[in-house]
């Protein structure tokens, strides 16, 4: 293994060892076992298939109820999954970890061209220096 690698492979180490992963590996156990949370996901894509199926029909053949009750459906279970507390604690968990991955990336960036990422907001309060 060249130096490189061998670099590379103690930042996954420490990165498999972060409280981000331990995180998300406690979200998604939790999210895969909510079974009311699983049931809608599993519906959900049962509608948007559904609802392809009709899209994929000529004009002529699709039925604009059947559309339009697939779509309500689709609205409402989105509603529900998204203030599902498990699903929230989970997407909140994997925006933790990509967050954690885009500093290491954007570190290791700097690292090899010197210069940083620049995401200006405009809003200095959010600033960590000028650009």
């Amino acid at each position: 293994m060249t130096k490189i690698i061998e670099l590379a492979h103690a930042l996954g180490e420490e990165i498999a060892r972060s409280e981000q992963i331990k995180s998300l590996e406690a979200a998604k156990d939790v999210y895969e076992r909510d079974a009311e949370l699983q049931a809608k996901l599993s519906e959900y894509e049962t509608e948007r298939k559904l609802l392809g199926e009709e899209f994929s029909k000529d004009a002529a053949d699709v039925d604009e109820k059947a559309v339009a009750d697939l779509r309500a459906r689709i609205e409402e279970l989105t509603r529900e999954i998204c203030a599902n507390d498990s699903y929230v604690a989970f997407a909140n968990a994997q925006k933790a970890m990509n967050d954690l991955m885009a500093e290491v990336n954007a570190e290791i960036k700097f690292c090899i061209t010197g210069e940083r990422p620049v995401n200006c907001t405009h809003d200095c309060s959010t600033c960590g220096g000028c650009h």
